[in-house]
């Protein structure tokens, strides 16, 4: 489990890497953040390039400049012009690398003068902006460049020759050769693709030239060296985090389980001693709280079964004292008879068998009696609502002949919660055994309590002595053996009640013995009794 929890937090931590190596998006937007940047260098170079073509303005402007199509009047001077960056890897093409420049017509001598002025100021500004810049006349010729191409012509590139004609254009183009470099901080260097921007030089409404800058994008690797040492940071957090909560989890979750699974194991082996062997403060410290609960549950099992095997013990050993009492009496009774038979009067041959006889019947009582004690300790009936004064009727009936019942206390309104004929066969036990114990009268009330309906049956009988009344529930305790009782009945009863989750105690320390029983109490539709 450990080396799971490991390995599931180590892929949550891999997580945001992958998502690095899939951010397309996130390369759009350094793609266009160049273009923004290099149309803002564009716009800086084309106002810079007019004011030295003022500066110079010795000749009339139709001598060093072209006409055009203004569409929309976007040139008209004085007026706003924002240019949104528009290029997305996503959708916009790559095209092939730019044309290189052809030789051709040379350049006026006025606009060689300009662009020997703008030359320096170019050159000087690449070392910041690192992009590559040209400026062409209205032809364009090549006369400002941080390269050395001064002279040639790229008029056939789609970028110079959008401009030309008064429409500024953003490509991305593949670049003509990819440099090998070895330090991360050149890695732009490496890039495949390139952005190119130009747009046209416009003074009096008039084209006088284009500028053309290109720049490799920066990579998401680059982005990332970039902020190298805040993103080690941040890894060597997420594995302390990582660390930290596999830690925690092991100690939680991992650790108690494994101590739960061998405390359960040595429990199984019927070693009863790993019940109590954990301190409470490794218990309480290191458990969450369904652990603690899964612990708790497997503890009073296993307490449960412990206890369920002392009572077979004990069970199996009274059971077997029960039943050599009449064996050996009708053992001896055979004995008697087989050695004895031809010596012995009519009187004493009758007295014999009827001592077999009736070994055999306490036999048989025994036995149904075990009989029924099983089936109420297995017995799993749902229990459902019932009126109770019906159950205790039928109940009366069936004894009114030996004994006088007085049921006036009996709530006619009590709906109890349980299973009617449990009821009945515990209080038939409960007036069995006052009839034995000599009583003529038996006398019945209820009382209601939240949630509960007590039943309360006494009797005026010889009652039960003071030191007698811990032990009336244990099972084979019994005052009344020579009368066939078999100390099974209040066990029988208790067992019977306890399935219908009910109670059943002596209410009673002195004066007439008084049995209480405990139902849930229900407020539903009682059952009919048939």
């Amino acid at each position: 489990m450990r080396t799971v929890l490991i390995g599931i937090n180590l892929t949550v931590l891999l997580l945001p890497v992958a998502g690095i190596v899939l951010m397309r998006l996130y390369e759009s937007a350094l793609v266009r953040q160049t273009e923004s940047a290099l149309i803002a260098q564009a716009a800086f170079v084309a106002a810079f390039y007019r004011s030295l073509v003022v500066e110079q303005g010795t000749r009339p402007l139709e001598t060093i400049s072209r006409e055009f199509r203004d569409l929309d009047g976007q040139w008209f001077d004085g007026r706003w012009s924002p240019r949104p960056p528009t290029l997305d890897l996503a959708s916009s093409p790559v095209l092939p690398p730019f044309p290189d420049g052809q030789p051709g017509q040379p350049a006026r001598a006025f606009a060689q003068q300009v662009g020997e002025r703008l030359m320096p100021v170019l050159k000087d500004a690449q070392l910041v902006t690192l992009a590559g810049i040209r400026v062409v006349d209205p032809w364009g010729t090549i006369i400002a460049s941080t390269g050395d191409d001064v002279g040639l012509n790229i008029a056939e590139g789609d970028e110079i020759a959008a401009a030309l004609l008064g429409e500024p254009s953003s490509r991305l183009r593949r670049k003509s050769e990819v440099v090998e470099v070895t330090a991360l901080n050149s890695i732009s260097r490496s890039g495949g693709v390139r952005v190119f921007v130009a747009a046209p030089i416009v003074l009096g409404g008039r084209l006088i030239g284009a500028v053309m800058l290109s720049r490799t994008p920066p990579s998401i690797v680059q982005a990332l060296y970039a902020k190298r040492w805040l993103l080690l940071q941040a890894l060597g957090l997420l594995l302390v985090l990582v660390l930290v909560m596999s830690l925690l989890t092991f100690r939680f979750i991992a650790r108690p389980i494994a101590r739960l699974a061998d405390q359960a194991s040595r429990i199984s082996a019927g070693e009863t001693s790993a019940l109590n062997d954990e301190s409470p403060a490794d218990v309480l410290g290191s458990r969450t709280v369904e652990i603690a609960r899964l612990q708790d549950a497997i503890t009073d099992m296993a307490a449960t079964l412990e206890q369920r095997a002392n009572y077979l013990q004990d069970f199996s050993r009274h059971v077997s004292h029960e039943f050599k009492t009449p064996i050996a009496g009708i053992r001896g009774a055979i004995e008697v008879l087989q050695d004895h038979d031809s010596d012995m009067t009519g009187e004493q041959h009758a007295r014999f068998l009827h001592n077999i006889a009736a070994d055999a019947e306490r036999l048989h009582r025994l036995t149904e009696r075990l009989m029924e004690l099983t089936r109420a300790e297995i017995r799993t009936s749902a229990c459902e609502p019932f009126k109770l004064t019906d159950v205790v009727r039928e109940t009366v009936n069936t004894f009114s002949q030996q004994v006088v019942f007085n049921t006036q206390g009996v709530n006619a309104e009590a709906h109890a919660l349980g299973q009617p004929d449990v009821l009945n066969a515990v209080l038939e036990i409960l007036f069995e055994n006052a009839i034995q114990h000599e009583a003529c009268e038996v006398t019945v009330w209820t009382r209601l309590a939240p949630g509960i309906v007590e039943l309360f049956v006494q009797d005026n009988g010889t009652g039960i002595p003071s030191s007698n009344r811990t032990k009336v529930f244990d099972a084979f305790f019994t005052t009344q053996r020579d009368r066939g009782g078999t100390g099974l009945g209040l066990t029988i009863a208790t067992a019977l009640l306890k399935q219908s989750q009910g109670e059943l105690r002596l209410a009673s320390e002195n004066g007439p013995t008084t049995f209480r029983l405990t139902l849930g109490q229900s407020q539903g539709t009682p059952a009919t009794r048939r």
